[in-house]
Parts: structure tokens; C-alpha cells; sequence
């Protein structure tokens, strides 16, 4: 209990304060005068801190979570990747494409040749296109979810594993594959 005391930062303060937040910039401007030359700009905000909780109501509303409906908020958003992968599936197939193969070639593809290395949005990709990204020995198991997962996850198997993910889900034919629309596939 006391360690908890210590870690932790109050968002009310009965004494008051001033929270204060500085942001600058600094560039320098070339001289042919050999004399050192800056443009600089500062922005300076301050907030004065809640001296009592009714103040910091008036903002946000504030509610009470009990461990039971945080629970099933959890449960509610195990499935998110899999209504993604439906979702994107079900938009293929309104184009006239097999979305389900398209979409199992693409986690295939992502898992045979990774891009998270790409930035922001290769991560992203990384993070959409690997259905057990996250997932951790400890989580505890749903059964239903698991079985509802399984081809996605076959699909990143055979991809880690080098297989020609183009003829196992042929039914996605060359030029209509996800990763095909924003990348180059190739070896190296």
C-alpha cells in the first residue's frame, strides 16, 4: 500500500500549483558575415491545478469500473482483428475479389516478408496482418476464438515457413493481392 503512495501523482492538489508547458524552436540563419545569427520562438502555456475533485468533474465525466465490466469490455475486444479481417474480406468481395483468400494471402505475404523495418505505417501493417501480435503464453485461452482464428493463423505459419503463398491461395489471383497494391514482394 505505501508503494503505491508513493508511485503515484494526484491529479488534485488542496494547495494548488501551476502546471506549465514550454515548447521552443530554435533554427539558425545563414550569415555572410561570419556572426552567429538565430531565429527563435517559444510558446509558453499554464494550467493551474485542481485544488478539489468537483472542479475536474466539471470536465469529464467521472465513473466508477467495476472489475466485472472491465472484464467483459476485455472479452468484447478479443475479436477486433478478426471482424478486421472480415470486414476487409466482405469490401474485396463487394469489388468482385475473393476476399477471404485475399486477405489470407496478405498475412501470408506480411509474415514471409515482414515490414515492420518500414516505419510507422509498416508497423502498422505488421500490427493488422499478424493475427497472434500480441498474444502471450499467459493469455488465457478462448476456445471459440481460437477456432475462429485458425486459418488466419495457418496462414501466417505457411508464410514464416517460405511457402509460395501466391499458389496456396491461388484463388487471389497476381494484381489483386493486398500487399501487391502498396509494396514490391520480393527476396533478399
Amino acid at each position: 500500500m505505501v508503494k503505491r503512495q508513493i508511485n503515484s501523482v494526484p491529479l488534485v492538489y488542496p494547495q494548488g500549483g501551476t502546471y506549465k508547458l514550454i515548447i521552443g524552436l530554435s533554427a539558425p540563419i545563414k550569415s555572410e558575415d561570419y556572426v552567429s545569427l538565430a531565429f527563435a520562438a517559444n510558446f509558453q502555456y499554464q494550467y493551474v491545478q485542481f485544488q478539489n475533485i468537483s472542479e475536474l468533474s466539471q470536465y469529464y465525466f467521472i465513473k466508477t469500473v467495476s472489475r466485472e465490466q472491465r472484464e467483459a469490455e476485455i472479452a468484447a475486444r478479443k475479436d477486433e482483428r478478426l471482424t478486421f479481417y472480415t470486414a476487409v474480406a466482405d469490401m474485396l468481395r463487394s469489388k468482385g475479389i475473393n476476399g477471404e483468400e485475399c486477405v489470407y494471402r496478405a498475412i501470408c505475404e506480411a509474415a514471409q516478408y515482414p515490414v515492420e523495418e518500414e516505419g510507422l505505417v509498416g508497423e502498422i501493417i505488421h500490427i493488422l496482418l499478424t493475427p497472434d501480435y500480441g498474444k502471450t503464453a499467459f493469455d488465457d485461452k478462448d476456445e471459440d476464438l481460437d477456432y475462429l482464428m485458425a486459418s488466419y493463423n495457418d496462414a501466417a505459419t505457411a508464410g514464416r515457413q517460405m511457402f509460395n503463398c501466391a499458389s496456396i491461395y491461388s484463388g487471389c489471383p497476381e494484381g489483386q493481392g493486398l500487399m501487391e497494391m502498396f509494396s514490391v514482394l520480393r527476396d533478399e
